[in-house]
């Protein structure tokens, strides 16, 4: 198996690392040269929970130009980078697509909903699989990855009824590494259940400047969450979409009663990236909200307020 890494974050080096430990070729593309060197320089790990696995230098592959990626190489074509890329890494990989052996596939490791829509312009949709990640990886080190929260199993699917046979062994060597993942034969009910989480605590987070836990523990952040979960259910029950949950009070016992207590310390990518003066995904998670909503006729001004702060913190940098 040989797996090609889109975005050398912290999700892509904690999956990279992962796969490598399960003895998976694996190569990045990464456009940051720092990053691209400090790979070469000192190869990669995974530190924090489920245990460390560190990987030497030269065991993975980096490139910084799709151009001199090898031909018909790549089982499996990992989507790792922030949601705002999408469209610039549909681009060139369709570009590259000889890269991609004739059964090889795309994963998106991403946040939000509709990031897949660049690559359907160039890409069939029965090659596109998804994943939902509701593991907290942080990259302290440029070339490490440390797990700070898990939630679930990394969960692989196809929302477009795709064989799941094709992604089962990505999965299964996943787990081999001790960070759990499995195939999902209902990848769309997963997808909503980390939307819903994404949309209630990463953009509040990063407004606040505060942990999950802390969000759940001040009573005035408590109430905002409270309300954005009840907006939220009202978008679903309008656009008749499907969840593990049958209503705003049955989740919002689920989140502070069972989610946020194992995940409490994490900081939201969202945070992550505007301490870093970085654009955030801020588009294909509320903003993709917004977007249902608007469709639905269904009013939302909680999440409009949150989205229009992230948008004005964002035009800063």
């Amino acid at each position: 198996m040989k797996v090609l890494i889109i975005g050398a974050g912290a999700v892509g080096i904690g999956i990279g690392a992962s796969l490598k430990c399960s003895n998976v070729d694996v190569d990045f593309i990464t456009s940051t040269f720092e990053v691209g060197r400090a790979i070469n320089e000192y190869g990669i790990a995974r530190k924090g929970l489920f245990g460390n696995v560190a990987i030497a230098k030269g065991q993975v592959g980096v490139y910084e130009e799709y151009a001199k990626l090898p031909k018909d190489a790549y089982d499996y074509v990992i989507i790792a980078t922030k949601t705002i890329a999408n469209l610039e890494v549909a681009t060139k990989l369709s570009e590259a697509e000889a890269c991609m052996k004739d059964t090889g596939v795309i994963v998106f490791m991403q946040n939000g909903m509709g990031y897949e829509a660049p690559f359907l312009e160039y890409f069939h949709e029965s090659s596109l699989y998804h994943s939902r990640v509701i593991t907290g990886f942080k990259q302290e080190v440029i070339n490490e990855s440390t797990v700070t929260a898990h939630q679930a199993p990394i969960l692989i699917g196809s929302i477009y009824g795709g064989d799941l046979d094709i992604v089962r062994p990505l999965a299964d060597a996943i787990n081999k590494s001790g960070l759990p993942a499995q195939v999902d034969e209902d990848i769309s009910i997963a997808l909503w259940d980390k939307f819903i989480y994404n949309t209630t605590l990463n953009p509040l987070g990063a407004i606040l400047d505060m942990s999950y836990g802390e969000l759940a523990e001040n009573d005035y952040a408590h109430s905002m969450l409270d309300v954005l979960i009840e907006e939220t259910f009202a978008v679903i029950k309008a656009a008749n979409c499907r969840t593990y949950w049958a209503s705003a009070d049955e989740y919002r016992d689920e989140l502070f009663n069972n989610l946020i207590p194992v995940t409490g310390n994490h900081r939201s990518s969202t945070l992550q990236d505007i301490q870093k003066k970085k654009k955030t995904e801020i588009e294909t998670m509320t903003g993709s909200l917004l977007a249902i909503a608007s469709q639905c006729n269904v009013a939302v001004p909680v999440h409009t307020m949150v989205y229009s702060l992230i948008k004005a913190m964002e035009e800063k940098f």
